[in-house]
């Protein structure tokens, strides 16, 4: 029997956990290094005997980064066995343990995020920031609720202001100097989160600070 993971999403409603944990708004990211796993091929991530192993993998990599996006999970996880790219073979038997570990997770639209049991999503106020040796995440695996968190922030001091301006703004705060497509879409996303959570509110082209 395997128990179901807990999925939270914003258009059905949030089941709550026990613990919470007070966040700071903004801290530095800190990346999970995980022990190097020696193989003789990719092939010894498909096999039985390293199931539980990659399951605690897993648990580490979402313990020290959550919230995380199930991309990056993988990338983490992949990179500890050596393996650069995700194939159809390894992507299922990554997908399938993952079905088998219960982690809790959002769904944001086609974004897949991981918590650890001390983060309640509904509760979560913070966001990170570059590493403290200037490493930062890809555009694509900010986990849509701190850019949300991010531009609540920014609206605090600045009240209103044009969408397109807060979206160069929360770029900046995320380390991109230039707004790229998928920079802008990730934005974006993270615009719509914080108008789903009633942060902000958008009216005439404007994204204006909710004190709701």
């Amino acid at each position: 029997y395997i128990q179901e993971p807990m999925v939270f999403n914003y258009n059905v409603g949030l089941k709550e956990t026990a613990a919470i944990e007070e966040t700071p708004i903004n801290t530095m990211y800190k990346i999970c290094d995980l022990e190097t796993v020696y193989t003789s091929s990719s092939d010894d991530f498909l096999q039985y005997h390293n199931v539980q192993k990659i399951k605690d993998q897993m648990q580490a990599v979402v313990e020290a980064e959550a919230p995380i996006t199930r991309n990056l999970l993988a990338r983490r996880v992949l990179a500890a066995w050596g393996i650069a790219k995700m194939g159809i073979r390894i992507n299922a038997q990554f997908e399938h343990i993952l079905s088998q570990s219960n982690l809790k997770r959002t769904v944001t639209d086609d974004t897949i995020v991981f918590w650890n049991e001390t983060i309640n999503p509904e509760l979560y106020t913070g966001y990170r920031v570059e590493t403290a040796d200037g490493k930062k995440r890809d555009a694509d695996d900010l986990p849509p609720e701190e850019i949300a968190n991010a531009v609540k922030e920014i609206l605090i001091h600045q009240i209103s202001l044009p969408k397109e301006d807060l979206i160069r703004e929360a770029s900046r705060l995320f380390g991109f100097a230039r707004s790229g497509t998928n920079v802008e879409m990730a934005m974006r996303k993270g615009i719509d989160v914080a108008i789903k959570k009633n942060f902000v509110l958008e009216s005439d082209g404007r994204v204006v600070y909710s004190e709701n």
